[in-house]
């Protein structure tokens, strides 16, 4: 690999740990503000009582919803760990190759033990790359998951709105918290599409 190849390859790496970095700590911040709002909306139904039974069942689901963005979102992370380490160590190996394969050629020829070096880190960095492309597709399924997790609680938000404009009286409250949930959603949605977006321009 040349230079100028070997930079870029550290460039869409740091990039993918930086977009990494910055995509779990929002996820983190909006999962809790959805767990929060999903609290929220029970509680408002248990103030309520009866007048609110029909909306208890959106406000269960809203938990329940927010339970498995949970779940979806530490899978990702279970994904995402092995992905980087991978990253890592190619860029490692990969460094290692150019720095042997700079040398000059008669004095590699003189110590086979350099040209032996470099083979082992040809091999590593194979394995490495199928390692890769493994992780990658485990880490594909666990953000599809987690946006087939996202559609369903879209849906549930849908219901919610539906609901919160059946109910005179609680119509207000109610509305404005299935406003906020569905705004909560979005984000957390737009998120996860750009991060898999940005990801997917270095993933083997």
């Amino acid at each position: 690999m040349s230079h100028a190849g070997l930079n870029e390859l550290r460039a869409s790496f740091v990039g993918v740990a930086d977009a990494t970095f910055a995509f779990q700590g929002q996820l983190q911040r909006r999962l809790r503000e959805i767990d929060r709002k999903a609290l929220n909306a029970q509680v408002l139904v248990k103030r309520h009582g009866k007048i609110l039974a029909g909306y208890g069942v959106v406000a269960q689901s809203f938990r329940e919803g927010a339970q498995q963005l949970q779940e979806a979102a530490a899978d990702v992370q279970k994904a995402i760990q092995p992905l980087m380490l991978g990253f890592m160590e190619t860029l490692r190996d990969t460094q290692q190759i150019e720095k042997l394969g700079a040398l000059p050629v008669k004095v590699r020829q003189l110590a086979p033990a350099l040209q032996q070096a470099m083979r082992r880190h040809e091999q590593t960095l194979a394995v490495r790359r199928d390692q890769s492309r493994r992780a990658s597709t485990r880490l594909r399924q666990a953000l599809a998951r987690f946006e087939h997790v996202v559609a369903e609680l879209e849906y549930v938000v849908v219901n919610g709105r539906i609901e919160a404009a059946l109910k005179g009286d609680a119509r207000t409250a109610l509305t404005q918290v299935s406003t906020d949930m569905d705004n909560a959603v979005v984000q957390v949605r737009d998120l996860l599409r750009q991060y898999a977006e940005h990801i997917e321009k270095v993933l083997p």
